[in-house]
């Protein structure tokens, strides 16, 4: 009798297990995202504030400057960066303080990425008016980003503990 109440018990845990699991949300860009990014007509990367509530600001974030890729090695940075950074995404905070983004135009589609690295969130928007898309992102492309808009004479937004100061 015993036996049939843990074999029981054993099935019910896996059949829980094994909805949960389904209910999760797989953490990975949908092919027509992934797709636009490695085609892409055009790509802007954008420096921004940090802040969300700015009336004329992009996605509500003001735009401290932006730069068009124009090389093919930028352009394999960000994409790459953005792909692996995306693959490595594994826990986010319960904050978002964009000061990044990205523009990506591809047979007459934008997508826009709004990018926190410190807090590990990338918001995708299709359409403006849309919810985007939530995924999460590790710090690795960073470093590309700010190499890139440096180069282009861009300012960077100061992180949220040098601010502070």
């Amino acid at each position: 009798m015993q036996w049939i109440r843990w074999c029981s018990l054993g099935l019910g845990f896996l059949l829980l297990t094994s909805v949960i699991a389904q209910d999760t949300p797989e953490n990975k860009l949908p092919e027509d995202v992934a797709k636009a990014l490695e085609k892409a007509d055009e790509i802007v990367i954008y420096s921004l504030n940090g802040e969300l509530n700015h009336p004329d600001g992009w996605h509500g974030a003001k735009v401290l400057g932006k730069t068009t890729l124009a090389t093919a090695a930028d352009r394999r940075a960000v994409v790459s960066g953005i792909k692996k950074g995306i693959e490595e995404g594994t826990r986010g905070a319960r904050c978002f303080i964009p000061r990044h983004g990205l523009r990506v135009t591809y047979q007459g589609t934008t997508y826009d990425f709004l990018i926190c690295f410190e807090c590990h969130w990338v918001y995708i928007y299709t359409n403006p008016s849309d919810k985007p898309l939530v995924l999460l992102i590790s710090e690795s492309p960073e470093k590309a980003f700010n190499k890139i808009l440096t180069a282009a004479k861009i300012e960077l937004a100061k992180p949220e503990t040098e601010e502070k100061d």
